[in-house]
Formats: structure tokens, sequence, C-alpha cells
């Protein structure tokens, strides 16, 4: 058996492009990170989450002529992929559901996040992680989906910036807004000396 060498995204969009079949490997590469984004926007019902991502994948294999190759793939794919559950709010009337975190994510989060302890001693100390969840919640959307895509998504400031189509200087002041919107948030329950 032939060991197969990993692709870039740039071949694997390449050989998508005059091979329908080799789309397959984007959609084998790109389904769970794809999945989980939809999922943290808000997307919580599995058949909506799976509906979401087949309209994500229709729409990258459509516009798959229109990808500008000096653009990173997965920003551009991130981009469609927020796009679509947006319209899928939209369309369905609905607000987007509380952001549901597994614990090891929540702990994730706010020891890349946090500036000051508190929020990393939120995290360890208290085994209830509804309260990180309920205060995620509690803070601007707008602010909520950024600090997603920075800390959870691992994406960088350039990739945010393709993504939600804004400077990068834009990205960094809502980052920095919004930690202190959580920390806002996490004082405003008492939490600030844990």
């Amino acid at each position: 058996m032939k060991d197969e060498v990993l692709k870039t995204d740039q071949e694997l969009v390449t050989a998508a492009l005059s091979d329908k079949h080799a789309f397959s490997e984007i959609v084998h590469r790109y389904e769970d990170p794809i999945r989980r984004y939809a999922r943290r926007l808000g997307c919580a019902d599995g058949d909506d989450t799976d509906d979401v991502l087949q309209e994500i994948f229709l729409k990258v294999y459509i516009s798959l002529n229109d990808y500008d190759a000096d653009l990173k793939f997965s920003s551009w794919l991130y981009r469609i992929a927020h796009n679509e559950v947006i319209s899928f709010f939209r369309k369905k009337n609905v607000r987007p559901r509380v952001l549901n975190l597994k614990t090891e994510d929540v702990e994730k989060f706010f020891s890349q996040i946090a500036d000051e302890k508190d929020f990393v001693e939120l995290a360890h100390q208290r085994d209830d992680t509804r309260i990180v969840l309920d205060l995620l919640s509690t803070i601007n959307p707008k602010y909520k989906e950024i600090l997603m895509l920075r800390f959870l998504e691992d994406k960088s400031y350039t990739e945010i910036s393709d993504i939600l189509k804004m400077p990068e200087g834009t990205v960094a002041t809502l980052i920095n807004r919004g930690k202190k919107e959580l920390k806002l948030a996490l004082e405003a329950r008492g939490m600030q000396n844990i």
C-alpha cells in the first residue's frame, strides 16, 4: 500500500476543481472543525447542525472557482460557515442557543483569554461549568463570536479579519472589549476574588 502524502489546502482545492470526487477530501478535513464552529455559534440541535453543514459544503463546492488563492483557505471556509449559520437562524427566525462547551473547552478558553488569573481560577476551582456558560451567554454576541474564533478556534487576527470581513485593528479592539465585558460579567456575579 502506497503512503499518501498529506496534501495542502491549495492542492486539495486544485484537485477538487478538476475532479469532483477530490472534494470529499476537503469535506473530510474540515467537517469536524466546521461542525464544532457551527455548534459554538448556537446551532445546538444535531439535525439542524447537519443541515447547516450540508449547506456550508454545498456552498463551498459551488463557490470553489471563486476562491482567492491569496487568502488562507480555512479562513474562506469559515467565512462561508459563518454566513450560512447566520442565514440559517434568519430563515428559521430563531435565536442561537446558549453556547455549550465541554469542560476541557471551558478550561482552555479561560486559560487563553485571561489576562488576569480570575478566569483561570474560576474554570479550575468550580466544577459547575454552567456558571461559565451562563457568563458567556451574557456578553454582547459580537464579542462572544470574536472571542470564540480567537480562543476556541485558535484563529489568528488575520484569519478573523478574513472571516468576519473587518480590519485587523477592529478585531484587536473587539477582542479587548470582549475580554473586559467578560471580566465585568464575572465581577457582577461577585466572582472577582475567587
